[in-house]
Protein backbone atom coordinates (compact mmCIF):
# COMPACT_ATOMS: atom_id res chain seq x y z
CA UNK A 1 0.00 0.00 0.00
CA UNK A 2 1.43 3.81 -0.52
CA UNK A 3 -1.14 5.80 0.82
CA UNK A 4 1.14 8.90 -0.31
CA UNK A 5 0.96 7.93 -3.96
CA UNK A 6 -3.30 7.47 -3.69
CA UNK A 7 -3.68 10.86 -1.70
CA UNK A 8 -1.55 12.09 -5.08
CA UNK A 9 -3.90 10.67 -7.27
CA UNK A 10 -7.32 11.74 -5.46
CA UNK A 11 -5.91 15.46 -5.73
CA UNK A 12 -4.97 15.56 -9.04
CA UNK A 13 -8.50 13.59 -9.86
CA UNK A 14 -10.27 16.27 -7.63
CA UNK A 15 -8.89 19.07 -9.86
CA UNK A 16 -10.50 17.15 -12.40
CA UNK A 17 -14.01 16.70 -11.27
CA UNK A 18 -13.95 19.81 -9.49
CA UNK A 19 -13.66 21.54 -13.37
CA UNK A 20 -15.93 19.15 -14.71
CA UNK A 21 -18.50 19.85 -12.13
CA UNK A 22 -18.64 23.49 -12.99
CA UNK A 23 -20.14 23.28 -15.98
CA UNK A 24 -22.87 20.94 -14.70
CA UNK A 25 -26.34 22.85 -14.78
CA UNK A 26 -28.59 23.88 -11.79
CA UNK A 27 -30.57 20.80 -10.53
CA UNK A 28 -34.23 20.72 -11.66
CA UNK A 29 -36.12 17.74 -11.36
CA UNK A 30 -36.16 15.22 -13.86
CA UNK A 31 -38.70 13.11 -15.46
CA UNK A 32 -40.14 10.35 -13.27
CA UNK A 33 -38.84 7.38 -15.50
CA UNK A 34 -35.35 8.63 -15.12
CA UNK A 35 -35.84 9.40 -11.56
CA UNK A 36 -36.93 5.61 -11.00
CA UNK A 37 -33.43 4.43 -13.10
CA UNK A 38 -31.22 6.08 -11.38
CA UNK A 39 -32.91 4.42 -7.71
CA UNK A 40 -32.93 1.10 -10.18
CA UNK A 41 -28.97 1.56 -10.57
CA UNK A 42 -28.25 2.58 -6.80
CA UNK A 43 -30.79 -0.32 -5.10
CA UNK A 44 -28.94 -3.16 -7.89
CA UNK A 45 -25.13 -2.03 -6.99
CA UNK A 46 -25.77 -2.10 -3.78
CA UNK A 47 -25.44 -6.45 -4.25
CA UNK A 48 -23.15 -6.73 -7.47
CA UNK A 49 -20.75 -4.42 -9.37
CA UNK A 50 -21.81 -1.41 -10.81
CA UNK A 51 -21.44 -1.76 -14.77
CA UNK A 52 -24.05 -4.78 -14.19
CA UNK A 53 -26.42 -2.93 -11.85
CA UNK A 54 -26.23 0.14 -14.89
CA UNK A 55 -26.47 -2.44 -17.37
CA UNK A 56 -30.00 -4.57 -15.32
CA UNK A 57 -31.34 -0.89 -14.83
CA UNK A 58 -30.70 0.26 -18.81
CA UNK A 59 -32.59 -3.02 -19.98
CA UNK A 60 -35.91 -2.40 -17.56
CA UNK A 61 -35.79 0.89 -19.57
CA UNK A 62 -36.13 -0.09 -22.78
CA UNK A 63 -38.33 -2.63 -21.89
CA UNK A 64 -40.70 0.40 -21.05
CA UNK A 65 -40.85 -0.77 -16.94
CA UNK A 66 -39.55 1.86 -15.79
CA UNK A 67 -42.67 4.24 -17.57
CA UNK A 68 -45.23 5.88 -15.32
CA UNK A 69 -47.67 4.63 -17.52
CA UNK A 70 -46.86 0.85 -15.77
CA UNK A 71 -47.11 2.11 -12.68
CA UNK A 72 -51.32 1.66 -12.19
CA UNK A 73 -50.88 -1.75 -13.21
CA UNK A 74 -48.64 -2.81 -10.06
CA UNK A 75 -48.94 -5.68 -8.68
CA UNK A 76 -48.34 -9.90 -8.86
CA UNK A 77 -47.57 -9.17 -12.82
CA UNK A 78 -45.28 -6.07 -13.04
CA UNK A 79 -42.92 -8.12 -10.32
CA UNK A 80 -43.10 -11.17 -12.92
CA UNK A 81 -42.06 -8.84 -15.81
CA UNK A 82 -39.31 -7.34 -14.09
CA UNK A 83 -37.71 -10.44 -12.64
CA UNK A 84 -38.01 -12.17 -16.34
CA UNK A 85 -36.04 -9.44 -18.01
CA UNK A 86 -33.65 -9.47 -15.43
CA UNK A 87 -33.41 -12.53 -15.76
CA UNK A 88 -32.01 -12.47 -19.52
CA UNK A 89 -28.21 -11.89 -20.11
CA UNK A 90 -26.73 -9.00 -19.80
CA UNK A 91 -24.63 -7.32 -21.91
CA UNK A 92 -21.79 -5.57 -19.70
CA UNK A 93 -18.76 -3.75 -21.04
CA UNK A 94 -15.81 -4.11 -18.46
CA UNK A 95 -12.53 -3.23 -18.99
CA UNK A 96 -12.45 -3.44 -22.55
CA UNK A 97 -14.03 -6.29 -22.80
CA UNK A 98 -17.87 -6.90 -23.21
CA UNK A 99 -19.33 -9.79 -21.46
CA UNK A 100 -22.45 -11.57 -21.28
CA UNK A 101 -23.65 -11.49 -17.54
CA UNK A 102 -26.61 -12.61 -15.40
CA UNK A 103 -27.76 -10.46 -12.78
CA UNK A 104 -27.52 -12.40 -9.05
CA UNK A 105 -30.67 -11.81 -6.65
CA UNK A 106 -33.18 -11.02 -9.44
CA UNK A 107 -36.31 -12.09 -7.73
CA UNK A 108 -35.14 -10.13 -4.90
CA UNK A 109 -34.63 -7.54 -6.88
CA UNK A 110 -38.22 -7.58 -8.83
CA UNK A 111 -39.90 -7.79 -5.74
CA UNK A 112 -37.87 -4.99 -4.32
CA UNK A 113 -38.90 -2.75 -7.48
CA UNK A 114 -42.03 -3.64 -7.44
CA UNK A 115 -42.59 -2.59 -3.53
CA UNK A 116 -41.07 0.54 -4.17
CA UNK A 117 -43.49 1.23 -7.27
CA UNK A 118 -46.44 0.29 -5.22
CA UNK A 119 -45.26 2.68 -2.54
CA UNK A 120 -44.53 5.82 -4.73
CA UNK A 121 -47.58 5.69 -7.01
CA UNK A 122 -50.44 4.70 -5.13
CA UNK A 123 -49.99 7.13 -2.26
CA UNK A 124 -48.94 10.05 -4.45
CA UNK A 125 -45.32 10.13 -2.79
CA UNK A 126 -43.06 9.78 -6.13
CA UNK A 127 -39.16 10.28 -6.24
CA UNK A 128 -39.79 13.81 -7.64
CA UNK A 129 -42.33 14.56 -5.11
CA UNK A 130 -39.78 13.70 -2.15
CA UNK A 131 -36.73 15.71 -4.01
CA UNK A 132 -39.30 18.89 -4.52
CA UNK A 133 -40.71 18.60 -1.06
CA UNK A 134 -37.21 18.09 1.10
CA UNK A 135 -35.98 20.94 2.47
CA UNK A 136 -32.07 19.61 2.32
CA UNK A 137 -29.89 17.05 1.13
CA UNK A 138 -30.47 14.73 4.63
CA UNK A 139 -33.90 15.25 4.59
CA UNK A 140 -34.23 14.02 1.08
CA UNK A 141 -32.32 10.70 2.24
CA UNK A 142 -34.25 10.33 5.08
CA UNK A 143 -37.38 10.29 3.24
CA UNK A 144 -35.77 7.66 0.35
CA UNK A 145 -34.48 5.71 3.20
CA UNK A 146 -38.35 5.19 4.39
CA UNK A 147 -40.07 4.79 0.95
CA UNK A 148 -37.68 3.01 -1.39
CA UNK A 149 -37.46 -0.74 -0.74
CA UNK A 150 -33.44 -1.69 -0.83
CA UNK A 151 -32.08 1.54 -0.15
CA UNK A 152 -29.68 2.28 2.97
CA UNK A 153 -28.13 5.84 3.87
CA UNK A 154 -25.35 4.62 1.08
CA UNK A 155 -27.74 4.09 -2.23
CA UNK A 156 -29.51 6.87 -1.01
CA UNK A 157 -27.03 9.52 -0.94
CA UNK A 158 -25.34 7.77 -4.65
CA UNK A 159 -28.85 7.96 -5.94
CA UNK A 160 -28.93 11.93 -4.56
CA UNK A 161 -25.87 12.28 -6.19
CA UNK A 162 -26.69 10.81 -9.79
CA UNK A 163 -29.85 12.68 -9.82
CA UNK A 164 -28.00 15.69 -9.73
CA UNK A 165 -29.72 16.79 -6.36
CA UNK A 166 -26.69 16.88 -3.99
CA UNK A 167 -22.81 16.72 -4.04
CA UNK A 168 -22.75 17.20 -0.39
CA UNK A 169 -23.60 13.55 0.97
CA UNK A 170 -20.99 10.83 1.14
CA UNK A 171 -21.49 7.72 -0.71
CA UNK A 172 -19.53 5.48 1.93
CA UNK A 173 -19.18 2.31 -0.24
CA UNK A 174 -16.31 -0.55 0.16
CA UNK A 175 -14.17 1.29 -1.24
CA UNK A 176 -14.37 4.61 0.70
CA UNK A 177 -14.45 3.10 3.87
CA UNK A 178 -11.02 0.78 3.29
CA UNK A 179 -8.80 4.29 2.86
CA UNK A 180 -10.71 5.51 5.99
CA UNK A 181 -9.53 2.38 7.44
CA UNK A 182 -6.22 2.94 6.72
CA UNK A 183 -5.67 6.49 6.90
CA UNK A 184 -8.05 7.26 9.82
CA UNK A 185 -8.49 3.87 11.69
CA UNK A 186 -11.66 4.00 11.42
CA UNK A 187 -13.35 0.80 10.58
CA UNK A 188 -17.36 0.85 11.57
CA UNK A 189 -19.32 -2.02 11.64
CA UNK A 190 -22.08 -2.78 8.41
CA UNK A 191 -24.92 -2.69 11.11
CA UNK A 192 -23.48 0.51 11.88
CA UNK A 193 -23.87 2.33 8.84
CA UNK A 194 -27.11 0.61 7.58
CA UNK A 195 -28.69 3.16 10.23
CA UNK A 196 -28.88 6.64 9.24
CA UNK A 197 -27.35 7.78 12.63
CA UNK A 198 -24.37 5.60 12.35
CA UNK A 199 -23.91 6.73 8.83
CA UNK A 200 -23.82 10.02 9.84
CA UNK A 201 -20.91 9.67 12.24
CA UNK A 202 -18.63 8.24 9.87
CA UNK A 203 -20.17 11.02 7.05
CA UNK A 204 -18.37 13.74 9.38
CA UNK A 205 -15.25 12.04 9.73
CA UNK A 206 -15.22 12.07 5.62
CA UNK A 207 -16.36 15.42 5.67
CA UNK A 208 -13.07 16.26 7.78
CA UNK A 209 -11.11 14.20 5.00
CA UNK A 210 -12.83 16.41 2.23
CA UNK A 211 -11.87 19.29 3.88
CA UNK A 212 -8.25 18.39 3.96
CA UNK A 213 -8.20 17.95 0.41
CA UNK A 214 -9.87 20.93 -0.43
CA UNK A 215 -12.98 20.18 -2.41
CA UNK A 216 -16.10 19.13 -1.97
CA UNK A 217 -17.62 15.91 0.04
CA UNK A 218 -18.83 14.62 -3.62
CA UNK A 219 -15.85 15.84 -5.56
CA UNK A 220 -13.64 14.01 -3.05
CA UNK A 221 -15.79 10.98 -2.77
CA UNK A 222 -16.00 10.77 -6.49
CA UNK A 223 -11.96 10.56 -7.17
CA UNK A 224 -11.38 8.75 -4.14
CA UNK A 225 -13.24 5.83 -5.58
CA UNK A 226 -12.07 5.90 -8.93
CA UNK A 227 -8.64 5.87 -7.25
CA UNK A 228 -8.98 3.29 -4.91
CA UNK A 229 -10.54 1.08 -7.74
CA UNK A 230 -7.64 1.39 -9.79
CA UNK A 231 -4.90 1.17 -7.08
CA UNK A 232 -7.08 -2.45 -5.63
CA UNK A 233 -6.41 -3.70 -9.60
CA UNK A 234 -2.91 -2.62 -9.60
CA UNK A 235 -1.96 -3.91 -6.27
CA UNK A 236 -0.69 -0.61 -4.93
CA UNK A 237 -3.57 -1.01 -2.31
Amino acid sequence: MNLTAVDRAIRVLCAEVEYASQRVQDWEPGPEEELLYEACVCMFSSQTVFEVAEAAAERLRQRGLLGVARHDTVGSTYERNVSATLSEPLEVERAGKVQHVRLRFRNRFASLLASTVKASYTQGRSLRHILLSSSSAREARESLVKQVCGFGPKQASLFLRRAGYSNELAVLDTHILDYLRVSRGINPKRSALSRLAGYELVEAEFQQVAAEFGHSVGCVDLAMWVTMRVAKREAMW
